[in-house]
């Protein structure tokens, strides 16, 4: 199976699900030792996948965790401009939680995918504003920590 990402004129469009695990006041942002920002773990949806297969099979390949699916928290339509890229991207994020506790007495998880430059740490959310965290908008839906699923357009590449 193949990622759902693909060239369609001067866009990249991806399809992605992420996830917010939510640790007292701190949840777990992802990281790339290469990169100057912050995200929240997720990753690419796969043709004929669905976004919680998606996410329990990345979480799995990345970190090497088993998760359950809490919640969906909002779907949205974001195009930014990443290194010199323009990217359409749909994106689809849960709120989960690790069925492992140990995840969660650990300060940070190295990824333990073919990639050796990711890594995941738990910041508190008071901190985010100091973070470059993209995208910039998800802030707000993790700290209202709403019941309300939500759709959200995010338009940063105007």
């Amino acid at each position: 199976m193949e990622d759902i990402s693909i060239m369609i004129g001067n866009h990249k469009f991806n399809f992605r699900v992420s996830t917010i695990f939510r640790n007292g006041s701190k949840i777990l942002l992802h990281h790339g030792l290469k990169s100057d920002h912050y995200t929240l773990p997720g990753g690419r949806v796969k043709e004929g996948e669905t976004t919680e297969q998606a996410l329990k099979r990345e979480m799995k390949e990345e970190m090497g965790y088993d998760i359950d699916i809490l919640k969906p928290v909002s779907f949205m339509e974001n195009m930014f401009n990443l290194e010199s890229k323009n990217y359409h991207e749909l994106l689809v994020t849960y709120e989960a939680k690790f069925r492992d506790d140990e995840a969660y007495k650990r300060e940070k998880i190295v990824g333990i995918e073919e990639r050796e430059d990711l890594e995941f740490i738990w910041k508190d959310i008071s901190e985010l504003d100091k973070l470059t965290f993209k995208p910039e908008i998800l802030i707000d839906v993790i700290r209202k920590n709403d019941k309300e699923f939500q759709h959200i357009v995010n338009i940063e590449n105007k």
